[in-house]
């Protein structure tokens, strides 16, 4: 649900970025689909939709999934930002920091992963990602029993 105030007269208008359009932005500028999202996440594409369109508002520990996939912290994921691409600093504008990573961006371990994978056979590809999929069906399992 999004809430809109009423400018005083005289206020200028300045539109700020809700959650679920951060997060749509997020998954495009990362280059992930929403199927891709929702699959790490273990929920049906129609829920991780239901976050982009603000019908439904992800729990705690989707949004700290969610700030490790887009590579931000949980801060940035929640605080409402001007969708201006310039920010103020003592009257001068300056160029947004760039916080978001391209899926490509990956660092030296990911890339060394990466690199292992295209090198297996279709047949140990698929035993990978099960075993992945295990692991972090095991992790969100280990995470739900502590409740």
């Amino acid at each position: 649900m999004k809430h809109y105030i009423e400018p005083r007269e005289g206020t200028p208008i300045q539109s700020k970025m809700q959650l679920p359009e951060k997060l749509r932005e997020l998954r495009v500028n990362s280059g992930y689909t929403q199927q891709q999202v929702a699959d790490v996440l273990d929920c049906s594409r129609s829920t991780y939709t239901y976050y982009e369109t603000g019908k439904s508002s992800p729990d705690l520990p989707t949004l700290v999934m969610l700030a490790k996939i887009f590579n931000v912290s949980i801060a940035e994921l929640l605080e409402e930002e001007k969708s201006s691409t310039m920010v103020r600093d003592s009257g001068r504008s300056l160029p947004r920091k760039k916080t978001v990573s391209h899926i490509y961006d990956l660092n030296p371990d990911e890339l060394s992963l990466i690199s292992y994978y295209r090198v297996l056979s279709e047949k140990e590809k698929e035993e990978i990602l099960a075993h992945v999929r295990e692991l972090r069906h095991g992790e969100k399992s280990k995470t739900d029993g502590a409740k």
